[in-house]
């Protein structure tokens, strides 16, 4: 039997990510050890948190999740969690609690380290990972919607796609299944298939999830909805408008896979076909969204009309990324494709909150999501045939500028986006040089390593192997392996870091970046987020 490969790309490798974070937390934790002023420890070594009461969670996260069993709910409200055998209630309840936190303190700071190593206790069980159930598929989904460290790129794209597999294997349309096991599991499928699907459009790979399976599966109804939809308000008071707002996304999944598979296949009259039915679906989301907001407005408090403010939002965002992706590597779209991006990235500081609220995104989609329009409006201004000060290209930098900001704000619930912030920042800088660069520089210190972390850390477009300026679509990159190959030039063959990974290996300032070389690689940007997830 050959030697596993936990260094390249694959399962493999992610496994042992998963398995080397698991290590590093616990060895060498000395703020972790017994000591004067740490919570008490259960008999299996979870620490115990009396001021944070968090079974109610375990409801509150619906529709995601199903409600846990009565004596699971006891023994976490009573601090007794080595009593609880199915060690995914475990992972949710301790995930909740950490996705809550800010990061704004030291002693916040102390308490997220115990929690997570709460966690990593509660998911040391390969049955977590191997064994088909609800309560593990919950668990999966969850954490690679919610929880950091799992929402970087291939631990979530790892953890949701295992969670896919396990329900086919579960077989959702069961027909010796009760009603209520089948219902329950229909509604699973869909919020799954609409977490796999933006995840498709954002990392470009293809999902677990085939179209085919849409022809057994229907669509849930409103009645079957409204049991398990987000609440809203302080009271947490169930919403119609919850219900249409998740009916409508289990729709929007059906047009990203469209979508997906019109770019895979390069096939210009479906992707034709398939914006149709996304400007129709988003016509008819908003208006059955505005009509059900008017209607529940008024019988909310502030905190649930914002809610539903939010949502309204979060579709629109939705709905320019997913047409930016269709539309980004189109010349004929070029202009629309520009306005979009202006429109998504103005949508983002409306989008962040200090509040949890039940209709917005889950936590990579609001990390990375943007990425896409930023790129485009970066390839606007750098693009040589469009360079110049002109109230195009202003435009673009000031929007391209909301971006940094929104990572700013993001960055106190999320480590990850103090990350994203850099990258963000360096890419401004360097499209901001270009329109003006009369503006003096800061003098840096080349020797100072310290000095040059965002360079280090910008992800890594995949270049097309059939000429400068246009690149693969997201899901052809992915079937041929995820990592699209630069084409050598004459013109760039000097570069520092020239190949694959250019961002990455060039060390310098953006504003050293050889002037030009951008035509080629953010005409069309597409995103390598798993190469760049192993360079940093």
């Amino acid at each position: 039997m050959p030697p596993v490969d936990t260094k390249g790309p694959g399962p493999y490798k992610v496994l042992s990510t998963i398995a080397d974070e698991v290590e590093a937390f616990w060895r060498d934790r000395p703020d972790l050890s017994a000591g004067s002023g740490d919570p008490p420890r259960s008999q299996e070594g979870y620490f115990l948190f009396e001021e944070y009461d968090e079974s109610r969670g375990l409801v509150r996260y619906r529709p995601l999740l199903t409600a846990a069993p009565a004596e699971v709910l006891e023994s976490l409200a009573t601090s007794r969690p080595d009593q609880v055998r199915e060690r995914a209630w475990l992972v949710i309840y301790y995930g909740i609690i950490l996705a809550s936190l800010r990061l704004n303190t030291t002693e916040i700071e102390k308490t997220r380290s115990r929690l997570r190593a709460n966690l990593w206790l509660a998911f040391n069980d390969t049955r977590l990972l191997l064994e088909p159930s609800d309560p593990n598929i919950q668990a999966l989904a969850f954490l690679a919607c919610h929880v950091y460290p799992f929402t970087t790129p291939s631990l979530c794209w790892m953890l949701l796609s295992n969670a896919c597999r396990m329900l086919r294997a579960l077989a959702v349309n069961q027909k010796v299944a009760e009603p209520e096991t089948k219902e329950r599991r229909i509604i699973l499928f869909w919020h799954l298939n609409t977490l796999e699907k933006a995840m498709m459009l954002i990392f470009p790979w293809p999902g677990a999830f085939h179209r085919t399976m849409y022809n057994n599966i229907p669509l849930p109804t409103l009645t079957q909805i409204l049991p398990s939809q987000p609440q809203v308000g302080t009271d947490r008071r169930p919403s119609l408008f919850g219900a249409h707002w998740m009916q409508q996304s289990f729709i929007l999944s059906k047009v990203m896979t469209d979508i997906w598979l019109a770019l895979d296949e390069d096939d210009a009259r479906a992707q034709r076909a398939a914006k149709q039915a996304l400007d129709a679906s988003y016509r008819e989301a908003m208006q059955v969204l505005e009509a059900a907001a008017l209607a529940e407005t008024p019988l909310l408090d502030p905190a649930g009309a914002r809610s539903l403010q939010i949502g309204l939002l979060y579709t629109r965002f939705q709905y320019y990324g997913a047409e930016i992706v269709l539309t980004r590597g189109s010349s004929q779209e070029a202009t629309f494709c520009h306005n979009e991006s202006l429109k998504m990235l103005r949508l983002l500081s409306d989008l962040v909150t200090d509040e949890e609220e039940p209709y917005i995104g889950v936590t990579w989609q609001m990390l990375y999501f943007p990425w896409a329009p930023f790129l485009v409006l970066f390839g606007s201004i750098t693009s040589s045939e469009r360079t110049g000060r002109t109230f195009e290209n202003e435009q673009a930098l000031e929007a391209m500028e909301l971006l940094p900001t929104y990572f700013r704000n993001m960055s106190l619930r999320c480590v990850e986006a103090r990350r994203l912030e850099k990258m963000a920042a360096a890419t401004v800088q360097r499209a901001r040089s270009v329109l003006y660069p009369e503006e003096t520089l800061p003098k840096i210190d080349s020797s100072k390593d310290e000095q040059l972390p965002e360079m280090r850390s910008l992800p890594t477009p995949s270049l097309s192997i059939n000429g400068a300026g246009s690149a693969p679509s997201p899901a052809s990159t992915a079937l041929h392996g995820g990592t699209a190959q630069q084409e050598s030039t004459n013109e760039h063959a000097d570069m520092p870091g020239a190949g694959p990974w250019l961002w990455g290996d060039m060390g310098m300032l953006p504003q050293a970046w050889p002037s030009g070389f951008e035509d080629s690689l953010f005409d069309d940007p597409v995103f390598d987020w798993f190469a760049w997830e192993g360079q940093t």
